[in-house]
Protein backbone atom coordinates (compact mmCIF):
# COMPACT_ATOMS: atom_id res chain seq x y z
CA UNK A 1 0.00 0.00 0.00
CA UNK A 2 2.76 2.47 0.92
CA UNK A 3 4.76 1.98 -2.29
CA UNK A 4 1.64 2.65 -4.39
CA UNK A 5 1.10 5.89 -2.49
CA UNK A 6 4.73 6.83 -3.07
CA UNK A 7 4.49 6.26 -6.83
CA UNK A 8 1.34 8.40 -7.02
CA UNK A 9 3.22 11.09 -5.09
CA UNK A 10 6.14 10.87 -7.53
CA UNK A 11 3.78 11.08 -10.51
CA UNK A 12 2.20 14.20 -9.08
CA UNK A 13 5.62 15.80 -8.54
CA UNK A 14 6.71 14.82 -12.05
CA UNK A 15 3.55 16.44 -13.43
CA UNK A 16 4.16 19.62 -11.42
CA UNK A 17 7.85 19.72 -12.39
CA UNK A 18 6.92 19.34 -16.06
CA UNK A 19 4.25 22.03 -15.76
CA UNK A 20 6.84 24.38 -14.25
CA UNK A 21 9.17 23.66 -17.20
CA UNK A 22 6.39 24.54 -19.64
CA UNK A 23 5.36 27.65 -17.70
CA UNK A 24 8.98 28.81 -17.55
CA UNK A 25 9.37 28.26 -21.29
CA UNK A 26 6.22 30.21 -22.05
CA UNK A 27 7.15 33.01 -19.64
CA UNK A 28 10.29 33.84 -21.64
CA UNK A 29 9.09 32.64 -25.05
CA UNK A 30 9.16 36.14 -26.53
CA UNK A 31 12.90 36.52 -25.86
CA UNK A 32 14.78 34.38 -28.38
CA UNK A 33 17.08 31.80 -26.77
CA UNK A 34 16.64 33.04 -23.22
CA UNK A 35 15.09 30.29 -21.13
CA UNK A 36 14.87 28.79 -17.66
CA UNK A 37 14.43 25.17 -18.78
CA UNK A 38 18.17 24.47 -18.73
CA UNK A 39 18.60 25.67 -15.16
CA UNK A 40 15.44 23.96 -13.97
CA UNK A 41 16.53 20.62 -15.42
CA UNK A 42 19.93 20.97 -13.75
CA UNK A 43 18.32 21.81 -10.40
CA UNK A 44 15.72 19.04 -10.76
CA UNK A 45 18.48 16.52 -11.51
CA UNK A 46 20.53 17.53 -8.49
CA UNK A 47 17.54 17.66 -6.19
CA UNK A 48 15.19 14.91 -7.45
CA UNK A 49 17.61 12.55 -9.19
CA UNK A 50 18.00 11.04 -12.62
CA UNK A 51 14.83 9.03 -13.12
CA UNK A 52 12.27 11.67 -12.12
CA UNK A 53 14.06 14.39 -14.05
CA UNK A 54 14.54 12.23 -17.13
CA UNK A 55 10.80 11.56 -17.21
CA UNK A 56 10.22 15.33 -16.98
CA UNK A 57 12.60 15.96 -19.87
CA UNK A 58 10.80 13.45 -22.10
CA UNK A 59 7.37 14.76 -21.08
CA UNK A 60 8.51 18.30 -21.81
CA UNK A 61 9.69 17.23 -25.28
CA UNK A 62 6.39 15.45 -25.90
CA UNK A 63 4.34 18.47 -24.85
CA UNK A 64 6.40 20.67 -27.16
CA UNK A 65 5.64 18.27 -30.05
CA UNK A 66 1.95 18.32 -29.19
CA UNK A 67 1.88 22.11 -29.05
CA UNK A 68 4.16 23.00 -31.99
CA UNK A 69 3.87 19.84 -34.06
CA UNK A 70 6.63 17.45 -34.97
CA UNK A 71 9.48 19.27 -36.68
CA UNK A 72 13.25 19.19 -36.71
CA UNK A 73 13.62 21.31 -33.59
CA UNK A 74 10.95 19.52 -31.56
CA UNK A 75 12.44 16.10 -32.36
CA UNK A 76 15.81 17.29 -31.10
CA UNK A 77 14.28 17.91 -27.68
CA UNK A 78 14.04 14.12 -27.21
CA UNK A 79 17.82 13.82 -27.05
CA UNK A 80 19.07 17.32 -26.20
CA UNK A 81 17.25 17.76 -22.88
CA UNK A 82 17.89 14.19 -21.67
CA UNK A 83 21.58 14.72 -22.50
CA UNK A 84 21.62 17.77 -20.23
CA UNK A 85 19.95 15.76 -17.46
CA UNK A 86 22.56 13.02 -17.85
CA UNK A 87 25.44 15.52 -17.73
CA UNK A 88 24.01 17.20 -14.63
CA UNK A 89 23.60 13.79 -13.02
CA UNK A 90 27.22 12.88 -13.74
CA UNK A 91 28.33 16.21 -12.19
CA UNK A 92 25.88 16.11 -9.28
CA UNK A 93 28.37 15.42 -6.49
CA UNK A 94 30.53 18.45 -7.29
CA UNK A 95 27.77 20.75 -8.56
CA UNK A 96 27.74 24.29 -7.21
CA UNK A 97 26.62 27.64 -8.56
CA UNK A 98 29.74 28.11 -10.69
CA UNK A 99 29.66 24.61 -12.20
CA UNK A 100 25.93 24.85 -12.86
CA UNK A 101 26.50 28.16 -14.67
CA UNK A 102 29.35 26.70 -16.74
CA UNK A 103 27.31 23.62 -17.66
CA UNK A 104 24.33 25.78 -18.61
CA UNK A 105 26.57 28.09 -20.66
CA UNK A 106 28.27 25.28 -22.56
CA UNK A 107 24.91 23.63 -23.16
CA UNK A 108 23.54 26.86 -24.65
CA UNK A 109 26.63 27.34 -26.81
CA UNK A 110 26.44 23.83 -28.30
CA UNK A 111 22.64 23.66 -28.50
CA UNK A 112 22.57 24.48 -32.21
CA UNK A 113 25.27 21.94 -33.01
CA UNK A 114 23.34 19.27 -31.12
CA UNK A 115 20.16 20.21 -32.97
CA UNK A 116 22.00 20.05 -36.30
CA UNK A 117 22.42 16.30 -35.80
CA UNK A 118 18.85 15.72 -37.04
CA UNK A 119 19.59 17.82 -40.12
CA UNK A 120 22.76 15.80 -40.65
CA UNK A 121 20.77 12.56 -40.71
CA UNK A 122 17.99 13.99 -42.87
CA UNK A 123 19.92 16.19 -45.30
CA UNK A 124 23.68 15.56 -45.00
CA UNK A 125 26.77 17.44 -43.88
CA UNK A 126 26.25 20.60 -45.94
CA UNK A 127 22.76 21.23 -44.61
CA UNK A 128 23.75 20.41 -41.03
CA UNK A 129 26.76 22.71 -41.21
CA UNK A 130 24.63 25.52 -42.68
CA UNK A 131 22.01 24.98 -39.95
CA UNK A 132 24.65 25.18 -37.25
CA UNK A 133 26.48 28.22 -38.69
CA UNK A 134 23.24 30.15 -39.20
CA UNK A 135 22.34 29.55 -35.56
CA UNK A 136 25.63 30.61 -33.96
CA UNK A 137 24.39 34.11 -32.98
CA UNK A 138 21.42 32.47 -31.23
CA UNK A 139 23.71 29.95 -29.54
CA UNK A 140 25.84 32.82 -28.22
CA UNK A 141 22.77 34.48 -26.72
CA UNK A 142 21.64 31.11 -25.38
CA UNK A 143 25.01 30.38 -23.76
CA UNK A 144 25.51 33.81 -22.20
CA UNK A 145 21.93 34.05 -20.92
CA UNK A 146 22.15 30.52 -19.47
CA UNK A 147 25.40 31.49 -17.73
CA UNK A 148 23.85 34.57 -16.12
CA UNK A 149 20.55 32.89 -15.21
CA UNK A 150 22.20 29.83 -13.69
CA UNK A 151 24.78 31.87 -11.80
CA UNK A 152 22.10 34.11 -10.29
CA UNK A 153 19.34 31.57 -9.66
CA UNK A 154 20.98 28.19 -8.95
CA UNK A 155 21.57 28.75 -5.24
CA UNK A 156 18.22 30.44 -4.52
CA UNK A 157 16.37 27.59 -6.27
CA UNK A 158 18.36 24.92 -4.43
CA UNK A 159 17.78 26.68 -1.10
CA UNK A 160 14.05 27.06 -1.81
CA UNK A 161 13.75 23.34 -2.60
CA UNK A 162 15.79 22.39 0.47
CA UNK A 163 13.56 24.61 2.60
CA UNK A 164 10.47 22.69 1.47
CA UNK A 165 11.95 19.29 2.38
CA UNK A 166 10.29 17.74 -0.68
CA UNK A 167 13.16 15.43 -1.61
CA UNK A 168 13.14 13.74 1.79
CA UNK A 169 9.62 12.48 1.04
CA UNK A 170 10.93 10.33 -1.82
Amino acid sequence: MGSHHLSVRKLVFIAVMTAVLEAAKWALNSIANVELVTLLLIVYTIYFGLSMTMICAFLFAGIECLWWGISIWTVTYFYVWPLLVLLAYLMRRQMDRFKAAVLACIFGLVFGALCALVTLVMSGWSAAFAWWIAGIPYDLVHGVSNLIIAYLLYEPLMKALAHTGIAESF
